[in-house]
């Protein structure tokens, strides 16, 4: 099997303060991987560097077996999607126009395919508003479609479900674990513990900059690697039915 990505001796430097050190992992077609750490740790970062938006002080990237850098704008366009934290305001732009960037940007998805996922994310409703009327979470979504439409074999994204509710976070999760038991990629920035445990087949920890572990949640996610990589005391269980862990903060007395 040919991985997606390859990533070996990664490092960022943004003048002389070093933001990634020697990064290493790669994930396979099929996956869902996902990316945990503290704020500040350097999530965002590597997914930008990931993306191609911005190039490595250090290391390589190799997309199915090739240099990113190698890529044309279309031919990355054609294999990798990029769904940043922040996204640029869109004023007076229709929905629509920004669902139908990703068809334009790389995809061999029929009308009907489109229509498909409009409907599956409850979006179709919000076609001919404006994107700066909707809620954060809306907004969320039509960018998560804009993403799917594009239709590439890897998708990278940064805290796609920080403003959704829980039901609209675990459809987004559930229909990006579905493409990728299609055989495309995904990593994922992400903070729910919780949810990274249910969602994602491996997870990369992260702390200043530094990776920690890549392996299984269940390998990687024990309580003295949560204490140490976020500097507080949680309590570790398992849940009755699938044995799944379960993490839950622990309450202490703020003097």
């Amino acid at each position: 099997m040919i991985p997606s990505f390859v990533i070996n001796q990664l490092s960022y430097s943004q003048g002389s303060q070093p933001l990634l050190q020697n990064i290493n992992f790669a994930i396979n077609p099929g996956e869902l991987v996902g990316i945990i750490g503290p704020n500040g740790a350097g999530k965002s970062t590597l997914l930008k560097c990931l993306s191609g938006f911005i190039t490595p002080s250090h290391g390589n990237i190799d997309l199915f077996e090739q240099p990113l850098s190698s890529y044309s704008h279309q031919q990355r366009a054609q294999h990798l999607s990029y769904l940043p934290q922040h996204t640029e305001p869109a004023f007076g732009f229709l929905v629509k126009d920004i669902i139908y960037y990703g068809y334009r940007q790389s995809s061999a998805l029929s009308e009907q395919e489109i229509k498909a996922i409009i409907n599956q994310l409850d979006i179709e409703k919000l076609l001919h508003r404006s994107l700066n009327q909707l809620s954060g979470g809306e907004q969320q979504r039509v960018h998560f479609a804009r993403l799917l439409i594009q239709n590439s074999a890897v998708m990278l994204l940064d805290e796609p479900t920080a403003s959704l509710d829980i039901g609209h976070e675990s459809l987004l999760l559930n229909i990006l674990r579905h493409h990728c038991q299609q055989g495309k990629s995904a990593l994922i920035a992400i903070h729910n513990l919780n949810t990274a445990i249910t969602f994602c087949d491996r997870l990369l920890l992260l702390k200043n900059g530094q990776q920690i572990a890549f392996d299984t949640p269940q390998k990687v996610l024990t309580p003295q690697q949560i204490t140490a990589l976020y500097q507080h005391h949680v309590s570790v269980s398992y849940h009755p039915d699938n044995k799944n862990l379960i993490i839950l903060p622990q309450r202490q007395r703020i003097i």
